[in-house]
């Protein structure tokens, strides 16, 4: 009690006269529970600290800052709450003016849930209630009765969730301070008596000794379990990156305790056992001297003296006072770590050097941070080596296993593209660097060129602090770890790039808008969750104008005064390179670099199978940014607006899964679609390939959106895709000067065009019409009627005024039964040989490609002519065609559609009319 009451009186020694008033007041609202008081969250709340009897003083201080009286006939009631114990640094030279207060808030194990969640809504309105007093104070609900059963929450902000409960409590037990309350059971056994610690503590119960209203007991430590290494190591490297230098040590200390399990000396065993032996200078029981001497004799015994020498300056930025400054007050700490730096032989260069680490060039960062990194990496493979020699599983769970290799990943992984991050546990100022540019040939790859950072002047040779394969990406990079923050201009030396220095300029601002720095932080929570995509933000043609890109190609020049927003129709790409900067809910920034003709499909087909993963959550907004002399706003917003429709069409909510995009660059084509798990693109040369890929089968339904600055050629085919569903045979006529052409999309979204003679509306619809109806009531009765919803056909014919393009809709009326026609059914199968055989009735006269052969179509084509009385040669007409199991069977995904009897139709009526000599 009397080592607890010196910690508590340097606790407040360190704080401002208002924050001594407020942190010697928390017990006390804790204690009681009125309305007015701060923290109150209603008459239900659990109160009363047993064995605690605030002083009148507290109570007259308490009154005075709430401004009411306070009653004591609430003071009878049962005690439902245990104990309140500060836990951590605090009391500590680890303490300093910055940190918070970790206080444990004890409650008895009877309380409900209710009353619980009332208790931790009350520490969260002291919390509140004490940051107005500038003191950040942490509550964490703890049953001491649960935590021996093993009874944990999970991982979240300051807590080690499933990871560790030994190793907590021995931090636990040679931290704690007493606030108010019980005292901590373990206090009272004797080290010695550590292995039959319940069975002592049981006996002095029994005796008389102890009652159990007297104490609080969260179990003993007499041994550590092997498992909670791993899951501890894993915890620290997680804080690690945040507070790198903290963790360090206690990464080091869990290396100690792992080379001498079983056996193992825990630092609180030591704290007790020097209290027990009446050693009670409170320098030496300190907790961090006392984790700080346990590594050094460690460290020496190994001679691993860098290891040292890095653990004191771990040791010196945890303390956080600078000793190379001079202070009116000298108070225990500062003397304590001017013992302790004079001890290891630092000299006042050296404190000067570690005191002014915001003006620390790169390179000292950078090798700061190396440091730190190596040692974190060391750590976690010894510890997971030790994990694998002994057995031992870790005791984390899978959910906390999880978030924490998020972090990890998020914070070490170093994939191409990734923007990694230099500067680590220290707020160090690089904007005082002068950086250089250069685009340089790579020595394992000659004919490559690299972009490098540089911090001192060109032509002293110095070695890059940076490579990659873009200026955009070192920038980036440079301006992602403070680096720009102060520069307005920034030499830049070109190789093969023709960057101009006011597209750098410019790209340095639309980076400073769209990716801030400093980086916003990122909650803990959103580990909990994959990560997704946030922003996107694309900069084109940085370093590559496109007119001098397609004169070397030998393609057509182009005019650059054009402010056209469609450069597709201009039938030129003026897309040369393009990065895609991608920031997502990490807080990772990657940077994705396409160039050449087909960078622009490269990029979005990336983009989409990115956003796909998102499991349909909505997409942060493309922004886009271009600066070079060609065309650059319109070239910004034609590729914002495509990447947007095509994001639309194949990746919002409520689009089909196998949604088609189709855009136009150049002379071709391309077509983005979403199969086996992955959106991939296909580039078509012409229109007509164009029309023969979008007739191809689909597996199901699969609609066609176009790009809205697709070429006019197509239009007639993208309105009827816009204005087509599923379950819809949908078709378009377009009468021309001698012909028509007609245009289908059957139920699963593939098209199929043919062109015919020119005819009446009635006479050119009619049999085609006919022949739909009849083919969806032979696949009907194939198929179970709730499997297959019926179908609705819709003409339509193409009007066009100059470059519109309407669709009007046709009244189908009598199309079905109009006009007098042969019957002519087709029965298709296989035949041994893999050919297709034909089976034709017409008119209930049989014809049989098996008996006849080739001769069957004149066969059929000479009967139909003298079917007409006059002989008049004009077209025939399929009414009915019926495909046989293997048929179908043969077709690429399994069953028909539409498509393969239209297609079958305009076959066999082809070879039939040509009898007819009509073709």
């Amino acid at each position: 009690m009397q080592v607890n009451a010196g910690r508590i009186q340097r606790l407040r020694e360190g704080l401002q006269p208002r924050q001594q008033q407020c942190f010697d007041l928390i017990p006390l609202l804790f204690h009681l529970n009125y309305d007015g008081l701060p923290g109150f969250s209603g008459n239900e709340t659990p109160f009363k600290i047993a064995n605690y009897q605030p002083d009148d003083a507290l109570i007259k201080q308490l009154q005075g800052l709430s401004r009411q009286r306070i009653p004591t006939q609430h003071l009878v009631a049962k005690a439902q709450l245990s104990a309140l114990y500060l836990m951590g640094s605090s009391g500590s030279i680890g303490h300093s003016t910055s940190s918070d207060l970790d206080i444990w808030l004890c409650y008895n194990s009877e309380l409900s849930n209710v009353a619980i969640h009332a208790l931790a809504e009350k520490a969260e309105r002291i919390s509140e209630w004490a940051a107005d007093f500038n003191l950040e104070v942490h509550f964490f609900l703890m049953d001491a009765h649960k935590f021996i059963g093993d009874e944990q929450t999970s991982l979240t902000g300051e807590n080690c969730g499933t990871t560790q409960k030994v190793l907590l409590l021995d931090e636990f037990y040679r931290t704690a301070q007493l606030l108010a309350g019980n005292i901590p059971a373990w206090w009272l056994i004797p080290a010695a008596c550590e292995e039959k610690y319940t069975e002592t503590l049981n006996a002095f119960y029994d005796e008389g000794l102890l009652r159990k209203d007297e104490c609080t007991d969260f179990g003993g430590i007499s041994s550590l379990p092997g498992g909670e290494f791993i899951g501890a190591g894993m915890w620290q490297i997680y804080k690690a990156i945040d507070s790198p230098y903290k963790s360090v040590l206690k990464l080091i200390l869990l290396e100690i305790y792992a080379r001498g399990y079983p056996e193992i000396n825990s630092l609180a065993h030591t704290y007790k056992n020097t209290i027990y032996r009446m050693q009670l200078s409170l320098d030496d029981l300190d907790p961090y001297i006392m984790l700080y001497r346990r590594i050094e004799g460690y460290l020496k015994e190994r001679g691993e003296h860098e290891r040292l020498e890095l653990i004191r300056r771990c040791f010196y930025y945890k303390v956080s006072l600078n000793l190379s400054r001079t202070h009116r007050s000298h108070n225990w700490r500062r003397q304590l770590m001017d013992y302790l730096v004079n001890e290891w032989g630092w000299d006042g260069a050296k404190l000067r050097h570690l005191d002014n680490f915001r003006s620390w060039s790169i390179e000292q960062v950078i090798t700061e941070r190396k440091g730190l990194v190596t040692e974190l990496t060391r750590s976690y493979r010894f510890l997971t080596e030790f994990a694998s020699e002994h057995g031992s599983d870790h005791l984390m769970s899978q959910r906390d296993l999880l978030v924490l290799s998020r972090k990890l990943h998020t914070a070490f992984d170093r994939r191409p593209g990734k923007i990694d991050f230099i500067n680590i546990g220290l707020d160090t100022d690089l904007s005082h660097e002068k950086i250089h540019f250069q685009e340089r040939e790579s020595k394992q790859e000659p004919g490559v060129f690299l972009w490098a950072v540089y911090n001192k002047p060109i032509e002293d040779q110095p070695a890059p602090l940076k490579y990659s394969k873009s200026l955009l990406e070192t920038m980036l990079w440079a301006h992602l770890n403070g680096l720009l923050s102060a520069h307005l201009h920034l030499p830049v030396y070109p190789s093969q790039e023709k960057v101009t220095e006011f597209e750098v300029r410019s790209t340095l601002a639309s980076i400073r808008q769209y990716i801030p720095y400093p980086r916003p932080e990122i909650s803990s929570q959103a580990y909990n969750h994959p990560a997704q995509l946030t922003k996107i933000v694309i900069f084109l043609n940085l370093g590559r104008d496109p007119l001098h890109y397609l004169s070397t190609k030998g393609l057509q020049k182009i005019s650059a005064r054009s402010d056209s927003l469609d450069f597709s129709a201009q039938r030129e790409n003026l897309v040369v390179s393009l990065d895609m900067v991608l920031v997502n809910s990490w807080g990772e920034t990657v940077v994705e670099r396409f160039t050449d003709e087909d960078a622009l499909p490269k990029a979005l087909k990336s983009l989409i199978n990115r956003l796909k993963k998102q499991n349909g959550l909505s997409s942060p907004a493309v922004e886009t940014v271009c600066h070079n002399p060609t065309r650059p706003q319109a070239i910004a917003a034609r590729v914002r607006q495509l990447f947007s429709d095509a994001l639309e069409a194949v990746n919002s909510p409520h689009s089909s899964e196998n949604t088609r995009f189709v855009f136009s660059v150049r002379d071709k084509y391309q077509v983005f679609q979403y199969f086996r798990r992955v959106t991939n693109y296909v580039a078509i040369e012409s229109t007509e390939e164009l029309i023969q890929f979008l007739g191809a089968e689909q597996e199901s339904y699969s609609p066609v959106v176009f790009d809205p600055q697709h070429s006019d050629e197509n239009k007639a085919i993208a309105e009827l895709y816009r204005l087509h569903e599923a379950n819809c045979i949908s078709l378009c006529i377009e009468h021309l000067e001698d012909e028509s052409v007609i245009n289908i999309i059957d139920e699963h979204g593939s098209l199929v065009q043919f062109k015919q003679p020119q005819q009446s509306m009635a006479t050119a619809l009619s049999p085609i019409v006919r022949f739909l109806k009849v083919t969806e009531h032979r696949q009907r009765s194939n198929t179970e009627a709730e499997h297959m919803p019926e179908r609705s056909i819709r003409c339509y014919q193409v009007n066009r005024h100059g470059k519109q393009v309407k669709l009007e809709k046709l009244k189908l009326g009598g199309l079905i039964t109009e006009g007098r026609f042969i019957s002519v059914q087709v029965n298709v199968d296989i035949s041994e040989t893999g050919e297709q055989d034909y089976y034709i009735v017409c008119n209930e006269k049989e014809f049989n490609s098996n008996l006849l052969g080739q001769e069957m179509f004149s066969a059929l084509a000479s009967y139909v002519l003298g079917l007409r009385a006059s002989g008049t040669r004009y077209p025939i007409y399929i009414t009915e065609i019926a495909m046989t199991e293997a048929i179908i069977e043969s077709l690429p995904y399994g069953h028909d559609q539409t498509r393969h009897y239209i297609d079958l139709k305009l076959k066999i009526e082809k070879r039939i009319n040509h009898g007819l000599t009509l073709d």
